[in-house]
């Protein structure tokens, strides 16, 4: 660029007023995607579904737990459902070499709720620290039972 004109410290374009500083590189190193600025990393409608073993799914941390003690796959059953249909709640329990693990509350889809009762197992077999922060199901409020609109305006 210094042989069409360019001298350190000006500005690029006709009339020196481009950007003085280089353009600044960002080597993507994790394997998240990409989020703009602003923007939810994950939407996963207020749940959080606890990774932990080097970043694995419980479900998946509990298969493979299974699979290197030699153990039958975990056996995942629904204990109950319940709700209207337009809010179900699940409960699951999971089956580990012959021993029940089940999560004090329901969760709100069924995916989610297995990755409960896996983290339960995880925990109860001691492959997860205890506090874990799990999303435990939608919470209701009560509703006020005084007027709505105020008659002093």
């Amino acid at each position: 660029m210094r042989k069409m004109g360019w001298r350190t410290g000006e500005g690029l374009g006709r009339h020196r007023e481009g950007t003085v500083e280089p353009i600044i590189i960002d080597f993507k190193t994790d394997r998240k995607g990409l989020v703009a600025e602003g923007e939810k990393t994950q939407k996963s409608g207020g749940m959080v579904v606890m990774k932990d073993l080097l970043g694995k799914h419980p479900v998946s941390a509990l298969m493979e737990m299974c699979n290197k003690k030699k153990w039958i796959p975990p056996e995942f059953v629904m204990v109950t459902h319940s709700g209207p249909d337009h809010r179900k709640n699940f409960l699951f329990k999971v089956v580990v070499n012959g021993q029940d693990f089940q999560p004090a509350s329901a969760s709100p889809n069924k995916k989610h709720a297995k990755a409960m009762a896996a983290t339960v197992a995880l925990q109860a077999m001691g492959e997860v620290a205890g506090d874990t922060g799990l999303y435990t199901g939608p919470v209701f409020t009560t509703a006020t039972t005084g007027p709505l609109f105020s008659s002093n305006v």
